[in-house]
């Protein structure tokens, strides 16, 4: 056959999906069921917000050997002073660095960051002591202490915390 004997034939019956009756109402009724049913069950079970992994355990912390180690960076800093490497601005600036350093990996508080107001609201006296000494030496256009009290401040703080 040819496209053109094709194109005479008569069009097979067709019959819509009125011809089928109330039965074609009931099978789309029950197709947007089961699509309700999983998109319901997405809405449901699908993770809220953005998911973020439990902290860590707690690793237990050996004081007598983190007071050790800050105990030797203060001894480094009054050496790099006494060597007239620091001036006195520098050696407060670097002695309270080093006291925040210590409170944060001894208490786990972010005391590197905070201002001495967040110190004294941390619960971290002893710290916020003495960097309350070396703040006027670290802010003033010329720092006026003593270097000694300062470095005794300093050790005072490691050796005597808990």
């Amino acid at each position: 056959m040819r496209a053109a004997d094709l194109a005479r034939l008569p069009a097979p019956d067709t019959y819509g999906p009125f011809g089928y009756g109330p039965w074609w109402l009931l099978g789309a009724l029950a197709l947007l069921v089961v699509i309700a049913a999983y998109a319901f069950s997405w809405l449901l079970t699908r993770p809220r917000g953005i998911l973020e992994p439990p902290p860590p355990p707690p690793v237990p912390i050996d004081v007598r050997s983190v007071k050790q180690k800050y105990l030797g960076m203060i001894d480094e800093v009054a050496a790099e002073h006494a060597a007239g490497e620091l001036g006195p601005r520098e050696l407060a600036q670097r002695l309270s660095l080093v006291l925040r350093f210590f409170a944060h990996e001894s208490t786990g508080v972010v005391a590197e960051v905070m201002t001495l107001r967040d110190l004294g609201e941390a619960d971290l006296p002893s710290v916020e002591g003495a960097v309350a000494q070396y703040y006027p030496s670290s802010f003033a256009r010329s720092a006026r202490h003593d270097p000694d009290a300062a470095i005794g401040a300093a050790r005072q703080v490691v050796a005597t915390w808990m």
